[in-house]
């Protein structure tokens, strides 16, 4: 696979995860599906590594390194990470995703690198400038667009989903710093693995409700499987062999990318409509997800 394919692909898997979500969510429950996601990809993750292991074939065994000494990183590092990049973001966009379009959520996700950039201005050092505070004010207006004049009716319903998209978009950019501070010394295969094993334990007392009211179908079967296996497992996969080939600062560049997927998505298998607002709010997301990357 080229450099250029897998990036597209990687894409391309991370915006139909808000597909998914949208066809999981209804039969399992936000808090289910998030388990279910999580567990399926850790499990899927281990037996790779396993293989890998054993064959020394593979991309993910070209990640892995077999490094000759084991860096030690304290569990609750690891716990705390898995929290905020994985079983805190998906249970808070399961929540959105019964009420939100697959194409807001994402769009909404492009908020990552913004809320990266505020909370390296704040609390690591990094400099303010101007573009920043323009990027905070036309992600505002983008999403301000999106919501009022889109086809999804404005209540506090849909204002509240689009909060807890907000506030999963900010749990991924804070799990990126804590990533980068605490977890630079081990693979990125084994924080993946590890991490997605302490979510899967932190959601686990919460899915009882879920459990109780969970009325899965052939379909949303489907969708959580491909939830765990495509949108996470494999997606780890894509990421790691292009952060080898790029570099991180390269490859966070396919947020720029995901939105206008998760919005094709949406209106392929779902027929969400595309109008002038959507695409409006795209533009402007986006656009200051890029100026915060050139801040």
């Amino acid at each position: 696979m080229t450099v250029a394919l897998a990036f597209v692909t990687l894409a391309a898997v991370w915006g139909a995860s808000f597909l998914f979500l949208r066809l999981a969510v209804p039969d399992f429950g936000p808090i289910l599906s998030a388990e279910l996601r999580v567990g399926i990809a850790w499990l899927a993750l281990t037996v790779f590594s396993g293989v890998a292991a054993l064959r020394r074939f593979s991309p993910f065994a070209a990640a892995e390194a077999f490094p000759k000494t084991r860096v030690s990183i304290a569990w609750w590092k690891m716990a705390l990470v898995g929290l905020m990049n994985s079983a805190l973001p998906f249970a808070l966009y399961g929540f959105a995703a019964l009420t939100l379009p697959a194409g807001y959520l994402a769009i909404l996700n492009a908020l990552v690198p913004l809320w990266g950039g505020l909370i390296a201005a704040a609390f690591l050092g990094q400099p303010h400038s101007w573009t920043l505070f323009v990027a905070v004010g036309l992600a505002a207006l983008g999403i301000s667009q999106m919501v009022r004049l889109g086809p999804v009716p404005v209540d506090a319903q849909t204002l509240f989903a689009a909060l807890a998209c907000a506030a999963a978009t900010l749990c991924y950019a804070i799990a990126g710093q804590l990533t980068r501070l605490w977890l630079s010394g081990i693979t990125a295969a084994r924080s993946a693995r590890t991490t997605l094993g302490f979510a899967s334990l932190c959601i686990l007392p919460f899915i009882a409700s879920d459990l109780q009211q969970a009325s899965p179908t052939p379909v949303g079967w489907t969708a959580v499987l491909a939830l765990g296996l495509v949108s996470s497992a494999m997606a780890y996969l894509l990421f790691f062999w292009l952060l080898k080939q790029l570099g991180p600062v390269r490859v966070s560049s396919v947020t720029f990318l995901i939105p206008a997927f998760g919005v094709v998505w949406g209106a392929l298998f779902l027929s969400e409509p595309i109008g002038a607002p959507v695409l409006i709010g795209l533009g402007l997301v986006v656009l200051a997800s890029v100026l915060v990357q050139r801040h």
